[in-house]
Formats: structure tokens, sequence, C-alpha cells
């Protein structure tokens, strides 16, 4: 790969983590408790308050815990990239 690809990909990787931990949101974490969203650390909690069907329950948010997600899986991108990069350059 030349250079101006990687440039292109290391400026991707960030977008994509956290396109990647926003999806992660809306898949729930098995317990009794508030329904809590995200992977690996749960940054979404919707508390179970026996109110109506119809209305919203409340959501909280821990943007703490999103930017350690994001941070995780942008490490991921970034090492796939690295590793990639050191088999591409290492003599035959």
């Amino acid at each position: 790969m030349k250079p101006r690809n990687f440039s292109i990909l290391y400026m991707l990787i960030p977008v994509l983590s956290v396109l990647i931990t926003w999806a992660g949101g809306f898949w729930a974490l098995a317990g009794n408790g508030p329904a809590e969203y995200g992977f690996p650390l749960p940054w979404k909690t919707v508390e179970l308050v026996p109110t109506c069907f119809s209305c919203p329950q409340p959501t909280s948010y821990n943007w703490s815990f999103f930017i350690l997600d994001a941070a995780f899986y942008a490490a991921i991108g970034y090492g796939i990239v690295l590793f990639y990069a050191w088999l591409c350059s290492r003599p035959a």
C-alpha cells in the first residue's frame, strides 16, 4: 500500500471506532437491574420504571465510558493497520 492510502486509513479509524461504539449501544448486556448497553463498557443505561408501556424510559449516558469504548476500538484498528504495515515491510 502507498503512504497516501495509509493516511486515509489513519483518518478513517477514529470515525469507524465511534460508529462501532455507537452501534454497540443497541445491544443490551445481560443483567437483572437496568438494561445496560455498550461493549466492553456499558455507557448507556435504561432504567426500568414500572409506568405505562408507551412512556419513554429514563436513559442515562456515561460519556467517559463511551470515549473509552471508542478508544478501545481505535486501538484495535490501529493495531491491525500497524501489523499489516509491519508484514508488508518485512523482507521476503
